[in-house]
């Protein structure tokens, strides 16, 4: 909440000077726009703080064996308003102070999670990775992205981007060229489906069996995690 303060101290601060300087149209729009990108960030830093209070809550109700943990996130740094419904998936890296285990911590957004009141909780859907539990989806992800088979301690020890799987800066694995309306799936588990598309990671939640969708039951989502959420997910937990 002191961001959002300081925020709004800057343009209180600001907007005066520039209009005094500049007696004319062009300070008074200066001025608005002034206003209109602080509004911006500090809608955004207030998602921000009402999501990092929802992630402490989730750990603190679904993982009781986390005690002393240290919570943050990065994922919306650069995120303008325009761009907030486009954002599928929120990460937050968690510490574990007492064993030093680290975990990261996923919000997957169904649309319309984010509106003139805040966020709708209910478009929230939360996963807890460990490093095990994270390199096998990755090592699943590279199988699903290339055909080719990685050992765990492959993934653990490499680095994911772009174009496929470097160790000390040299590719051993790259991943398929295929074009943008191609799709390439594997059924990973009960909870998701690969989905690699233009060299992204898609992650299909599935909500129900075919059975029951065919009874009206819910519908899965397909979430697009941005590449810079993977490669930095993935250094976190397999950092010293």
């Amino acid at each position: 909440m002191k961001k959002l303060f300081t925020i709004a101290l800057v343009i209180l601060m600001l907007i005066p000077s520039k209009a005094k300087s500049q007696n004319n149209e062009g300070a008074a729009a200066a001025a608005a726009g002034l206003l209109a990108i602080g509004a911006g960030i500090a809608a955004i830093e207030q998602l921000k703080e009402q999501l990092e209070q929802k992630a402490v809550e989730e750990v603190l109700t679904a993982y009781p064996s986390l005690v002393n943990f240290e919570l943050k996130t990065g994922s919306l740094k650069g995120t303008k308003m325009k761009d907030l419904s486009s954002v599928g998936i929120v990460t937050f890296e968690i510490k574990d102070l007492d064993s030093s285990e680290k975990f990261v911590l996923f919000a997957f957004l169904s649309n319309g999670w984010s509106n003139q009141f805040g966020v709708d909780y209910s478009k929230l859907k939360w996963k807890l990775f460990s490093r095990n539990e994270w390199n096998k989806l990755m090592q699943a992800y590279i199988k699903t992205a290339s055909k080719i088979e990685i050992s765990i301690d492959d993934v653990a020890s490499s680095k994911i981007v772009n174009k496929g799987v470097q160790q000390n800066k040299k590719f051993i694995i790259e991943f398929s060229k295929i074009k943008g309306d191609v799709y390439y799936t594997s059924d990973y588990s009960d909870e998701f489906k690969i989905v690699f598309n233009e060299r992204s990671l898609g992650l299909y939640l599935k909500e129900s069996n075919p059975d029951e969708f065919r009874r009206g039951g819910p519908r899965g989502d397909l979430v697009q995690i941005r590449r810079k959420s993977i490669i930095k997910a993935h250094s976190f937990l397999n950092s010293n």
